[in-house]
């Protein structure tokens, strides 16, 4: 409805007139920086990791991965950060994850991931 170039918006009942309406992909977004925010204040770089990924609907409301419901973004941000991280060492799901990312020929910045193993699957 416009009206001289006014638009109208419609909320719910239950919430109070004037309140701006918010994405349920911007709560996400915002839940996602928040955290790395909040446990990685030195890390500038791994914001970016979540700028690539946020568009792709690849994590869920629950902060999981929709691919891989038992690896949550808090297991994902340790395991990129680990730069002493060993072939060995690793587990086997974070490599299945990498290689799902690089399936979708998702890449990353080389400065932005720490983790040696990550970064030969994810970086450019």
């Amino acid at each position: 409805m416009f009206s001289n170039n006014t638009v109208f918006v419609i909320h719910p009942k239950n919430k109070p007139c004037g309140q701006q309406l918010k994405n349920s992909s911007d709560t996400l977004n915002d839940q996602v920086f928040e955290f790395i925010k909040n446990t990685y204040p030195k890390q500038k770089y791994l914001a970016m990791v979540f700028k690539i990924l946020q568009p792709l609907n690849l994590i869920d409301n629950n902060l999981f991965f929709t691919s891989f419901p038992n690896i949550h973004v808090a297991d994902f941000c340790s395991f990129i950060n680990n730069k002493f991280e060993k072939n060995g060492a690793t587990d086997q799901k974070f490599i299945k994850l990498c290689k799902y990312l690089r399936s979708k020929q998702i890449k990353f910045p080389k400065i932005a991931i720490k983790n040696p193993v990550a970064q030969k699957y994810v970086c450019a």
